[in-house]
């Protein structure tokens, strides 16, 4: 599991890589796991990530992208994602969840997660 830092800037790498949002799915992939196997740590090192970190956001999109404000509701959305038993639904609830960076985002912010 990468530390902190370096979790922020592989999620602002992998956004601008994409060109678009980047689902939490798309991240585990990444990390070198997937949404099917995650366990809750490794997702709620990538949440936790996002909460504390001034140059990311976190949405839900159903029909339109909707961002949730911070601070991150991090154990809701967990218990949200593994109360659910199959894997391939867990997934899809993880695909709903998208990355982006902040209009405000800075290379050199000094606030790192």
């Amino acid at each position: 599991m990468p530390d902190r830092n370096t979790l922020e800037e592989l999620l602002v790498a992998e956004r601008r890589a994409m060109r678009d949002w980047v689902s939490i799915a798309d991240v585990l992939k990444v990390m070198g796991t997937n949404s099917w196997v995650a366990g809750r740590e490794g997702v709620r090192s990538v949440l936790d990530c996002i909460d504390t970190s001034p140059r990311l956001r976190l949405g839900r999109v159903d029909s339109q992208y909707r961002e949730i404000p911070k601070p991150l509701p991090v154990d809701e959305l967990l218990d949200r994602i593994f109360t659910i038993d199959d894997a391939a639904d867990r997934s899809f609830e993880m695909m709903q969840l998208f990355i982006d960076t902040t209009d405000t985002s800075a290379d050199d912010a000094p606030d790192r997660c």
